[in-house]
């Protein structure tokens, strides 16, 4: 990664009067470790949380990029999600199941920091992008405003 951002500071004053200092970061993180995502007692891959550990420190991201693990992110279909912030844009991934999507991931990450601005996954971590949200206009795919009939057995 090239060399790191100057700190970022904002005053902010909490509802009960107290102001205080908060840094202002580039980025969030966030993988999903809730109901179903890595639940391997319910037949889901685990998710590869001490690579995404390992390699949030290793890197230096945690002045940059907060790692949040979180519980349920909501695509619970899809299985091993992961959000990322970014830029004013959302990227969702699906999937992640293994440590060398999670270096994708970190790899993906340090290029937007170089770059200073959002552009799309590309390479692996495209084909696990999906859209999440009615605004997510970077990610790919189509929308129906009605849910498939299930097929019968």
């Amino acid at each position: 990664m090239n060399s790191p951002q100057p700190n970022r500071f904002l005053d902010v004053t909490r509802a009960d009067g107290v102001s205080r200092e908060l840094r202002v970061i580039e980025g969030q993180l966030l993988v999903c470790q809730g109901c179903c995502c890595g639940q391997t007692e319910h037949g889901f891959p685990a998710v590869p949380l001490d690579e995404f550990k390992r390699q949030w420190k290793e890197r230096g991201f945690r002045l940059r990029v907060h790692l949040t693990v979180t519980g349920c992110l909501g695509p619970c279909p899809l299985a091993n999600v992961v959000t990322i912030l970014f830029g004013g844009e959302t990227v969702w991934l699906h999937s992640i199941n293994a440590p060398e999507q999670v270096t994708e991931i970190f790899d993906y990450l340090e290029r937007l920091l170089d770059a200073g601005t959002f552009e799309p996954p590309t390479g692996p971590l495209a084909a696990l992008h999906f859209n999440r949200l009615v605004f997510d206009a970077a990610s790919p795919g189509e929308w129906r405003s009605e849910k498939r009939p299930v097929a019968k057995a």
